[in-house]
């Protein structure tokens, strides 16, 4: 079996004001989507997935570079900025020596998510109603690795197509990359994102190889 380490920007830093509680669940969260979309690929007896939410991209890379000294680690940020710019973006964050080691969500993990509108559909179609045809979304004819700040059009598109009630109010839905995030990533078809971002076909290549 193969034990792999993927420390990940974002999530709940331990030491950050919330609970022990909330920070394992929010861990747990992550670790159990990412483990369910790789599973679309690779039989999850074939491979032990820790995922460690490395909170900002300072704490996450700080935390790779620790981590991989120990065995086999990668760490999976987000990029912020055109693909284009992904050698200048190592240099900037010293990570040129770990280039094998180092992929991007280009150009933010949100961009996995609009990039298949189906599993936004899948993630809310039991208990969030949705008005009008999100697939046909201007959003959605854009090349996703092109979208610039990807998280900002993910919750303009839930707030334009989903309600629920809230004590019998009717509000619009939010996105919270705490709380929506893990549930999202668990509805992406892997897959897709290997044909569609260049950095999930190396991660796959990375995965299969090691």
């Amino acid at each position: 079996m193969v034990n792999i380490k993927i420390v990940v920007e974002g999530g709940l830093h331990p030491n950050d004001n919330n609970s022990a509680a909330a920070t394992y669940n929010n861990d747990e969260k992550f670790r159990e989507s990412f483990h369910t979309l790789l599973s679309n690929i690779f039989p999850p007896s074939s491979f032990n997935l820790v995922i460690e939410p490395g909170a900002s991209y300072t704490s996450a890379i700080k935390s790779f570079r620790q981590q991989l000294q120990n065995g086999n680690c990668i760490l999976l940020i987000d990029l912020d900025c055109p693909k284009t710019e992904k050698a200048t973006k190592l240099a900037e964050l010293t990570l040129t020596a770990y280039t094998d080691h180092v992929f991007f969500m280009v150009q933010e993990m949100e961009a996995w998510i609009l990039s298949q509108p189906g599993s936004i559909i899948k993630t809310y179609s039991e208990n969030i109603v949705s008005t009008g045809n999100l697939e046909d979304d201007d959003v959605f004819k854009l090349i996703p690795e092109e979208i610039a700040n990807p998280t900002y059009w993910l919750g303009i598109v839930l707030s334009r197509y989903f309600r629920y009630d809230k004590n019998g109010v009717t509000k619009k839905k939010k996105y919270g990359k705490l709380k929506d995030g893990p549930l999202l990533l668990a509805h992406l078809d892997m897959a897709g994102l290997i044909e569609t971002f260049e950095d999930v076909k190396r991660l796959n290549t990375y995965l299969e190889n090691n």
